[in-house]
């Protein structure tokens, strides 16, 4: 393809391909590797029902974790670069499109917002054990999604209430797991 103007030759921008999933689910499934050996050498010292141990849901998370790596990594493999069809697509009218489609340009990252969420976060690990699980974890909750809608925040209020209660209760009745009760246990 010869052309008159060469910065038309150029790509729009960098060529995509599957490299960096191919990189990352590596790394993924290697890492679900590491914690699937810790988790399926986790003592079984307290059972609370046959079949069902304490290495029951750290085993199945390592092998969807490496499932998920090697997933990620397969379509990585199967992407085939875009400068193939640029040259063909940018010859003609739809080239804006073409590049807003395939190049789109993403959004700015709000720092501030991600320092509030990430000091939230932090709090919540200060106060886990003090408040408790529910407690915690309702105003945990109840912050940050406010802060993402600020506009429903009694329904936010009531869904983080609503989700400390049904999890406490599920893991200390259910699975036998004790959460820290804080000030109300």
């Amino acid at each position: 393809m010869t052309s008159a103007h060469p910065e038309q030759d150029a790509p729009v921008g960098p060529p995509r391909s599957g490299r960096s999933d191919v990189i990352a689910g590596l790394v993924v499934a290697a890492a679900g590797a590491v914690l699937l050996v810790a988790a399926l050498n986790i003592g079984d010292a307290v059972r609370p029902a046959p079949g069902i141990g304490p290495g029951t849901l750290p085993t199945f998370l390592a092998a969807a974790l490496v499932l998920s790596g090697l997933a990620l990594s397969i379509v990585g493999l199967r992407k085939r670069p875009v400068q193939g069809i640029e040259a063909e697509v940018l010859d003609t009218d739809d080239a804006e499109l073409f590049e807003d489609l395939v190049f789109p340009e993403e959004p700015p990252i709000p720092w501030g917002k991600l320092a509030v969420h990430v000091a939230l976060f932090i709090g919540y690990a200060l106060v886990f054990i003090p408040l408790g699980y529910i407690l915690s974890t309702a105003l945990y909750l109840t912050t940050a999604v406010t802060l993402i809608d600020p506009a429903r925040w009694k329904r936010n209020l009531i869904y983080a209430v609503l989700f400390g209660v049904i999890v406490y209760f599920g893991f200390t009745e259910l699975l036998s797991v004790r959460l820290p009760a804080g000030v109300l246990g």
